[in-house]
């Protein structure tokens, strides 16, 4: 890709400029905005001074520098207006396809797509009551997609990879909307960006390489990880042992145990929420901490949960109220979030007193009693109109989730045995992933719908991983669960087919864990589940060598299939992905499915599981329940172990 294809030379850069002023009006989590500006003015070029290129309008400038390194060009951009909306125009051609812009669910290819980098929660209740209407009166329909309008996500970030072997990255924290047309490509800012970068190379993975290590790869995992499985426990003490008791019985080999309910427990109209309080519940969990010790005696690490929040008239609450430590309104009084049926103050992250308080919650009460990892959830909820210690709202909304996965990341620092804890977090931004050993994809539905549901998993690491995070996983068997939806046997086993083929294999209970099938509802979702477990423990030497590649070279762990195999037809495969340069794996991501076509790139191939050899082309493969449809190459360095794996599906 040349770079003079993409700007033009730099004295004909296609640059506008305005001044407006925006509204926001945030509903759990969710926006809507509108920008009342003046009409845009074209940047004319004025003059080149010392390898800046001035462009003015209305007597006022904005330099272009550009500055050129390795595989790497940088625009830094030098404002001197008044003016707090910029524009740049870009080219483009019809035929290329463009991925990014953080985490998508619905649509992998952005091609012709107008997206907002805006933090937000992805689900809305407007978009959840529409889909309740639809499928009572029409049926499940799986295929189904709301208006890209209405999509929204967890982690925004201003970045994207085209297939024109190019990735674009702004450095610029506010609301952005990047439009995708046929021969161009609008990028619109909310204020004048610090710097444009554009990254290049031959090789996909070589050009997230040059990127990453600009802008930061994911801490390590830690090596308990790759044991097995890390199941849910909900409801206490007792539970947790049971629930670890029936998993050994069963030949499931446990890396961790994740109790998310540890600080108590709520029942809401939503269903079954944690008490946003982060201190252990001595009455749901007595004899907490001897359970831990007993656990990690055996080698399983306990798990738990905290968020932003912390809900009204708690201990935490009160004690970061008194001191000043929670975000306010503009009547400078606590400003609460609704969550479901309570209301919660948010812990400001700007406040250096807050954020070091809030830093030793974990370390006492999380870390302390012997937790190894745990949820680090939300951060996509900073209103707008709030009034925190440091900086306007507006401006800093985008990066607090980065300060809440940064907050974590010290407290596993500033830890002994740092490199034995790990947190995971759904909401993101710039600068997320030199904090996060992993990102999970977040509240997705029960079910096999693309929007939202099993394949939105997919979409959803296949977007990160051309962004530059490379460490992902998804709940096993998703999270929502409301009204008429709740998770079958086949979806749970089908999901956790799927999350074999990533570096983090653990399950969630969901919000209504007694309507939802667990790991263990019955003795054929335990044998699968074992299985499972065990596949994912024998690919261990395999994923380690792919987290080693990601740490030291910035290729993702979970990666598109263009990104090895040049072939047109792969570009456009949204529900298929490799793990490592390999696996080939193609989900199951249909109910009731025994059987699925499938494309394999040139060359012989082997499956998985099967050792059933086949060449390039289009198969029909047997998808039985349980097993990971997975394909690799006939050559492939690791085909001794992954011949092993015939074993547990012969057994």
């Amino acid at each position: 890709m040349m770079v003079s294809s993409f700007f033009g030379d730099y004295e004909h850069l296609m640059l506008r400029a305005t001044t407006g002023r925006a509204a926001y009006h945030m509903s759990r989590g969710t926006f809507k905005t509108k920008d009342h500006i003046k009409p845009w003015q074209p940047l004319i070029f004025h003059h080149e001074d010392e390898g800046v290129f001035w462009y003015e309008a209305s007597h006022q400038f904005i330099g272009v520098k550009p500055i050129q390194s390795d595989h790497h060009l940088t625009l830094k951009i030098i404002n001197q207006s008044d003016f707090n909306r910029f524009e740049i125009i870009t080219h483009a051609i019809k035929d290329e396809h463009v991925y990014g812009c953080g985490e998508q669910f619905a649509a992998f290819d952005l091609k012709g797509k107008k997206v907002n980098i805006w933090v937000s929660e992805h689900h809305t209740v407007k978009k959840l009551i529409k889909k309740f209407l639809r499928e009572k009166l029409l049926g499940v329909n799986p295929n189904h997609h709301s208006s890209w309008k209405e999509q929204q996500t967890y982690y925004a970030q201003p970045t994207y990879l085209s297939s024109q072997k190019y990735l674009f990255h702004a450095t610029c924290n506010s609301y952005q909307t990047y439009d995708f047309q046929a021969l161009k490509t609008i990028h619109q800012f909310r204020s004048i960006p610090e710097d444009i970068h554009l990254f290049y190379d031959e090789s996909f993975t070589d050009l997230l390489g040059h990127f990453t290590a600009f802008i930061g790869r994911q801490p390590k995992l830690p090596s308990w990880i790759h044991q097995g499985a890390i199941i849910a426990s909900q409801g206490g003490t007792e539970a947790l042992i049971k629930n670890i008791k029936n998993a050994q019985e069963h030949n499931i080999p446990l890396a961790g145990v994740w109790s998310q309910d540890w600080s108590g427990h709520l029942i809401t109209a939503f269903g079954y929420q944690v008490y946003w309080n982060w201190q252990k519940n001595d009455e749901l969990y007595p004899k907490l901490e001897e359970a831990i010790k007993w656990m990690n005696e055996q080698g399983i690490a306990f798990l738990g949960y905290i968020n932003t929040f912390l809900k009204e008239d708690t201990p935490l609450y009160q004690e970061a109220k008194s001191l000043g430590y929670l975000v306010l309104n503009q009547q400078q009084d606590v400003y609460h979030i609704q969550s479901t049926t309570f209301q919660a103050g948010i812990v400001d992250l700007t406040h250096p007193k807050a954020y070091q308080w809030y830093k030793e919650v974990i370390k006492k009460e999380m870390i302390g009693i012997g937790m190894k990892g745990w949820m680090a959830d939300f951060g996509e909820y900073l209103p707008t109109d709030a009034v925190i210690h440091q900086g306007h709202a507006e401006d800093v909304h985008n990066i607090w989730p980065v300060l809440w996965a940064k907050l974590n990341h010290e407290a596993v620092m500033e830890s002994e045995n740092s490199d034995e804890l790990f947190f995971f977090v759904r909401a993101g931004y710039s600068g997320t992933q030199k904090y996060a050993p992993s990102l999970w994809a977040g509240d997705q539905h029960v079910d096999f719908s693309k929007e939202d549901g099993l394949p939105s998993a997919i979409i959803s690491a296949l977007s990160m991983s051309t962004i530059g995070v490379g460490v992902t996983h998804s709940d096993i068997g998703g999270y929502t669960t409301i009204l008429h939806m709740k998770r079958s046997k086949e979806l749970f086993i089908r999901w956790a087919e799927m999350n074999v083929f990533s570096p983090v294999f653990r399950c969630h209970e969901g919000n209504q864990p007694d309507k939802n099938v667990q790991f263990h509802h019955d003795e054929e979702t335990l044998f699968h589940m074992s299985r499972l477990s065990q596949l994912f423990g024998l690919l261990a030497p395999y994923t380690k060598a792919l987290l080693q590649e990601y740490y030291l070279k910035g290729y993702p762990v979970i990666r598109p299939l263009f990104f090895h195999h040049d072939e047109p037809w792969a570009y456009q495969e949204s529900y298929a992905f490799m793990y490592g340069p390999d696996l080939l794996c193609y989900p199951v991501i249909k109910d009731h499915c025994r059987t699925m076509m499938v494309t394999l790139p040139k060359g012989s191939w082997i499956q998985l599981g099967t050792n059933l050899s086949l060449t390039e082309g289009i198969h029909e493969i047997a998808t039985p329940l349980g097993l990971p449809i997975a394909f690799y190459p006939s050559d492939s360095q690791y085909k001794s172990l992954f011949e092993s794996s015939m074993t547990l599906f012969n057994a």
